[in-house]
């Protein structure tokens, strides 16, 4: 058992106890949003793997792929399930004004802010392809078990800074998250066609680049479509909310 099994196994046992719990007292959870993180997390399970680890490091089109579900649809998955909110729940209300004081604390807003969240997101992708970081990666297993901790958290922080329910005091407005999810979405696409015409990594055969950067350009368009869907239902319904408050009046 890799480190990824037992750590995402875990996680799907506490949320699955978590929602148990409430239950047993009588209190309701979503039983949606638990299957949905139990499902996130066997994806990461699955992705991490020995078998297709072992493929993503001599296939870059198994690379690209790891990297699509670890970093994008697996965290839609993992941060749409609400865990902070299901934990807020569970625990005594004194975690409830600790969670307050640390989404407060000066360095904890500046990276969960959607633009620096974009750019460890983002930015670590246009480092690894454009660079000889890639090569780099492949002759050291320590320096690709950090990557992967890189995709799922990076990819969780920017999911969590757009569209996340979990709560967090100081939230930029949905405008600005609208902006910079859609700058992303160039970014991403961007990179993706870079790849393809400039072959980059250029120490990789040229046809593993290319359908590695269409596998990136065609299935990360699929992830970003449900962020602008979960943006644009937030949106729908805060409108909704202010109607009601206006008729209220």
């Amino acid at each position: 058992m890799n480190a990824f099994t037992l750590i995402f196994s875990s996680l799907a046992v506490l949320y699955s106890w978590g929602w148990w719990h409430l239950r047993r007292h009588g209190r309701q959870w979503p039983l949606w949003r638990t299957l949905l993180f139990c499902s996130a997390a066997f994806l990461v399970i699955i992705a991490l793997s020995p078998p297709l680890m072992h493929w993503s490091h001599h296939d870059f089109r198994g690379h690209m792929v790891i990297h699509l579900v670890a970093g994008m649809i697996a965290p839609l998955g993992l941060v749409m399930a609400a865990p902070i909110s299901l934990a807020l729940k569970c625990l005594p209300s004194t975690w409830g004004r600790a969670w307050v004081w640390l989404m407060s604390w000066p360095l904890v807003r500046f990276l969960s802010h959607p633009i620096t969240a974009t750019l460890i997101n983002i930015g670590g992708m246009y480092a690894l392809y454009l660079t000889d970081f890639y090569s780099y990666m492949l002759h050291s297993s320590g320096v690709a078990w950090w990557l992967h901790w890189h995709f799922i958290i990076a990819g969780c922080l920017f999911t969590w800074a757009i569209a996340g329910p979990d709560p967090a005091p100081n939230r930029p407005s949905l405008a600005l998250r609208f902006g910079v999810l859609f700058l992303s979405m160039v970014a991403h696409a961007t990179l993706a066609k870079w790849m393809y015409r400039y072959h980059f990594p250029s120490s990789l055969p040229l046809e593993q680049v290319q359908q590695g950067a269409e596998i990136m350009f065609y299935a990360g368009e699929l992830a970003e479509a449900c962020l602008v869907y979960l943006l644009v239902r937030q949106w729908l319904l805060s409108r909704d909310v202010m109607q009601l408050k206006r008729i209220s009046d």
